[in-house]
């Protein structure tokens, strides 16, 4: 793997992200993650689409605020041997199926608005949440697939510093704490497509 300051491809990143995940892992976790809404909605089936969106979601929502809340606090407070144990086992699972979740949820939320014919005049509530979907897809492989990336690098190399590890988690841990805000607007969106506001 290059150093921290060199540019590396994306190809060479993911394959590093594989890698340290298990690429058997990697394999099931993003192939049922992306499997499952192209398969329902291949099958044309607008309620398989919309129990597979709402249940991506779920899981995606619960994931981010469940790491992001409960494990990274009680990971910190373990202390620094914890965390560098921890955090290269767990950080790429938790960055493949955290972007397979990114794409899943959005891609099956296009197929259903799709399904129900939402994108040929988009109503308001549509466009709003097409528009935080485009923000959070530019955090997910953005800033926060690049902060903890770098965190696993540096985990990775032969003299780990812990200070630049706990500032990159930190900042990723921001990221995120904006993704789950911005989850709440998209959600938001969706009651408002309803007619529920």
């Amino acid at each position: 793997m290059a150093t921290k300051h060199q540019e590396v491809p994306i190809w060479e990143q993911y394959k590093f992200i594989i890698s340290s995940a298990g690429s058997r892992y990697a394999t099931v976790a993003a192939g049922l993650i992306l499997g499952v809404p192209a398969i329902a909605y291949l099958s044309g089936s607008v309620a398989a689409m919309f129990y597979v969106h709402i249940g991506l979601a779920a899981f995606w929502f619960g994931m981010d605020f469940f790491f992001r809340y409960v494990l990274a606090p009680a990971v910190a407070a373990s202390g620094p041997d914890t965390a560098a144990a921890l955090i290269p086992n767990l950080s790429p699972r938790i960055m493949v199926v955290g972007e397979s979740l990114t794409v899943g949820t959005i891609g099956s939320g296009l197929g259903l608005a799709h399904r129900f014919g939402y994108l040929v005049t988009p109503p308001v509530w549509v466009w709003g949440a097409l528009g935080i979907a485009a923000v959070m897809l530019g955090i997910a492989f953005g800033p926060l697939h690049h902060y903890q990336l770098e965190m696993l690098r540096e985990l990775d190399s032969s003299a780990p510093n812990g200070e630049r590890v706990e500032r990159l988690n930190e900042t990723a841990m921001r990221w995120l704490m904006g993704m789950t805000g911005l989850f709440l607007l998209i959600t938001l969106m969706m009651v408002g497509l309803r007619g529920l506001i």
